[in-house]
Formats: structure tokens, C-alpha cells, sequence
């Protein structure tokens, strides 16, 4: 009989990190017996990973793969749930995250008591990775919290999936916090456009690079009910390994994937608070290409796409205005082809302060005379 619940995890080099994750699971795979399983997938790491799994399969048993060589971290993922998980849902974590106890147990309840559903949202505690570098951590470490990705903190049923898009601070993108049934989701996967290799593979190249999941959720899940915990199940401290690639997913790819989701039926009205997030936290990464600092899959990169794309949205304006003034008074940025572009935003804001004060001397004046 096969499993109700898989537990996913893939892992590469990051055997202390994979260590807590699998500790914090330890104790309540063994307490729920042969409904819940627990599987690692490893890509090939140079480091002690698979000490740290044989030394927990002690005390709990873990279903161990470990790729001949390393297939990308997409490939890994897709492989986990298609090829290695048996259970009839499947939840895939990274290596950096734990369940804080009592958090299978629920949500094998739910996933019983909810057997018409196809998905289930876990939500998570957000956390910095400074209280964990370089110590070994449990769940129970993090019992208080100040963020979670959710701010309804109430267990309950959804009427749509797509309502929680809007409700979680990232769009649904971690992984972490989606449990789906496993059939469902090896039918949206066959859609994918991925590589058939490591070497062909790109990591955020794509929009199904870079989010693979949502993807599959959004060709799958669209209009139907959905479950929502409620309680931070999850612990959230870990260390993104793909940081280089943060401005792709900042400028292009959540972008691109807010696309895929209205294509999919999802209300713009869902989708909006996301969209102007994040084009307010373009600016950072606009101010490095205006000074022509190239960032991982940014080589096709157009401010005048960016622009047209999202013409109606003031905070794109706003965020390539202000990123222009930063850039303007650095020498080297002389020679840009940017430089009249940041010189026209630089005579406009002189324009907008002179305007600001020539008001408040009217409002003064007006006061006075009244």
C-alpha cells in the first residue's frame, strides 16, 4: 500500500542545513508509521550529505537517491516527485527548512479530511539565517515569530486556489509551502519546458526554470478549492544558494510568471499588489544596470521592454526615475548611453522640489493674508 503523504527533499552540498531539516521530520515520520515517507534526493554532493542521511535512517527510515552526477536543481526537483516518490501527495521542502513539530500530523489530517482536495497550503515562519550559521538548530529554536508568509493565521477551506496568490507575501513561489496531489502535478509537469540536461539546463532562463511549480499550479489548480493551515508549520531560516540570480527574478521572471497565472484564468485583481511589490524593488538592481553591471540571465535585458511592459504602472516610472538620480553623479557614468536619459530625471526632480516649495510659499502666504 502505498504512502498517503511524501515528504520531498532535494539537497546538494548543504549537509548541516540537510541535517536539522531531516532531524525536525525524524520524530513524526516514525509516530505516523507507513502513511507519511520520507525521500531525499542528492545531487551528486562532494560534502558528508550522505553520512548525515545514514546517520538518521538510525532512527527513522529515509528512502535515499543519489544522482550519478549532478542534473541541475529543476531536473532534481522533477526526478524527486515523478520518479522516486510513491505517495498518492507530495511535499516538497528544501534542505534549509523544518516542520516544526506536530506539522505532518496535521497535515495528513487535513489531506484525510479533505480527500476531494488537490492542493493544501502550509504556511511559514520567516526567519534570518544568522541564528542558525555555523550551529546545528531544531524547530523547536524558533517557536516565536515575527513574519510569516501568510498573515491569516486561520486554518480553513478555500472556495479558490488562486485567492491564496494574493494572500501569500510571495505569490506562491517557495516550494516549500504546496502540497499537491501527485497526479495532478505530473500532468501539468509534462508540459514544462526544461533542459534534458545539466548542461542544457538554466536556471532561471525561463519562467519554468525559475518557477516550475507555480507553473504546474497555475495549467492545474486554477478555480478550484484549495486548504489553507493557518499556523507557520514551516521554519524558514535558510540560505538562498541562487542569489546571483535575484535581479532575473526581480526584473523578468515573477513578472513573467504573473503573465502565466492571468493566462490562466487568475483575476489581475489578485495579482496587482504583487506586480507593484515588485517593481518597487527594481531599483536596486536598475542602478546596476545602469552601470552596466551584467547579472546572471540580465544579458537580454531592455529598459525600453521593461518600460513598455509596464507603462501602466507608476512604480516602474518611479523605480527607473530614482535609480537614474543615484546613477547621475558618478563619473564613470558619464560615458553611459543612459546619461541624458539620468540628466532629463535629474532636471525634472530639481523642477518637482522647486514646484514643492513655490507651493508651500503660496500656502503660507495664503495663510497670512487670510
Amino acid at each position: 500500500m502505498p504512502p498517503v503523504l511524501s515528504i520531498c527533499i532535494p539537497t546538494y552540498n548543504r549537509a548541516e542545513l540537510l541535517r536539522s531539516a531531516i532531524h525536525s521530520l525524524a520524530y513524526q515520520i516514525n509516530e505516523l508509521g507507513d502513511e507519511v515517507e520520507l525521500v531525499v534526493s542528492d545531487n551528486c554532493s562532494t560534502d558528508n550529505s550522505r553520512d548525515v542521511v545514514e546517520r538518521v535512517q538510525q532512527q527513522c527510515p529515509i528512502r535515499y537517491h543519489r544522482n550519478a552526477e549532478n542534473v541541475g536543481a529543476m531536473r532534481n526537483i522533477l526526478s524527486l516527485v515523478r520518479e522516486h516518490a510513491r505517495g498518492e501527495f507530495c511535499w516538497v521542502i528544501g534542505d534549509d527548512e523544518m516542520i516544526r513539530d506536530g506539522g505532518v500530523r496535521k497535515l495528513l489530517q487535513a489531506i484525510k479530511e479533505h480527500s476531494d482536495l488537490d492542493y493544501f497550503y502550509v504556511n511559514y515562519s520567516i526567519d534570518g539565517f544568522e541564528r542558525r550559521e555555523d550551529v546545528f538548530v531544531t524547530a523547536e529554536d524558533f517557536s516565536a515569530w515575527t513574519q510569516t508568509g501568510n498573515p491569516n493565521l486561520e486554518e480553513r477551506r478555500i472556495d479558490r486556489w488562486e485567492r491564496l496568490i494574493a494572500e501569500d507575501s510571495n505569490g506562491l513561489t517557495p516550494i516549500y509551502c504546496s502540497v499537491f496531489r501527485r497526479s495532478v502535478w505530473l500532468k501539468g509537469a509534462a508540459g514544462l519546458r526544461v533542459g534534458d540536461s545539466y548542461m542544457e539546463s538554466s536556471l532561471f532562463s525561463s519562467v519554468d526554470e525559475t518557477y516550475p511549480q507555480s507553473v504546474i499550479f497555475a495549467q492545474t489548480i486554477v478555480g478550484k478549492p484549495a486548504w489553507s493551515s493557518g499556523y507557520p508549520w514551516i521554519v524558514v531560516c535558510g540560505k538562498e544558494s541562487w542569489v546571483d540570480f535575484i535581479p532575473a527574478a526581480m526584473l523578468l521572471r515573477f513578472h513573467e510568471l504573473l503573465d502565466v497565472y492571468k493566462r490562466s484564468g487568475v483575476d489581475h485583481r489578485l495579482l496587482d499588489k504583487h506586480r507593484r511589490q515588485m517593481l518597487v524593488r527594481a531599483e536596486p538592481y536598475l542602478v546596476d544596470f545602469f552601470r552596466g553591471r551584467s547579472a546572471p540571465r540580465l544579458e537580454s535585458f531592455s529598459l525600453t521592454r521593461f518600460l513598455a511592459r509596464h507603462y501602466g504602472y507608476f512604480e516602474s516610472w518611479r523605480a527607473v526615475y530614482s535609480a537614474l538620480l543615484i546613477v547621475w553623479p558618478e563619473v564613470e557614468f558619464a560615458t553611459s548611453p543612459f546619461y541624458i536619459a539620468a540628466a532629463v530625471a535629474r532636471v525634472v526632480s530639481r523642477c518637482l522640489r522647486l514646484g514643492r516649495k513655490a507651493r508651500a510659499r503660496l500656502r503660507r502666504s495664503s495663510s497670512f493674508a487670510s
